[in-house]
């Protein structure tokens, strides 16, 4: 899949809002800083940002791209496991965006967590580590 020039900018302005990272403003002569502002709920499956510029105060919203299939394979999710194991950045292997992991309360004293793409939307749950990784 082949993104536009503008699809790729915005999907590197969305990486760059979901870890946080500096984001320069892009307007012919500002260069400021830009705030990067959650603006999703506890339940979204895709997050939206807003983005403000410091100096000039313009304003835009990015959104990731909620993919049709919202579910990885066993395969992608152990590909996400063991980078996480590795202490690697796990990404989505659809987008290459960044997974977060989510502690789940689990009344068995056992790890569990959810696996989150909020560019795609895609999530699972996995008690950790994953069974293959225990000896």
């Amino acid at each position: 899949m082949r993104l536009s020039p503008q699809e790729e900018a915005n999907r590197q302005l969305f990486l760059k809002a979901l870890q946080k990272d500096p984001i320069q403003c892009s307007r012919p002569g500002c260069g400021g800083a830009v705030l990067a502002q959650d603006l999703s709920t506890v339940l979204d499956r895709v997050k939206t940002f807003e983005l403000r510029c410091e100096r000039c105060n313009e304003a835009d919203q990015i959104t990731g791209q909620e993919a049709s299939e919202q579910t990885w394979d066993d395969t992608a999710i152990l590909d996400i496991a063991y980078e996480h194991l590795m202490h690697q950045p796990a990404v989505c292997p659809h987008d290459g965006m960044t997974v977060v992991f989510t502690s789940l309360p689990n009344p068995r004293r056992k790890a569990r967590y959810r696996l989150s793409c909020y560019y795609c939307g895609r999530q699972a749950e996995m008690d950790w580590p994953p069974q293959e990784f225990r000896r």
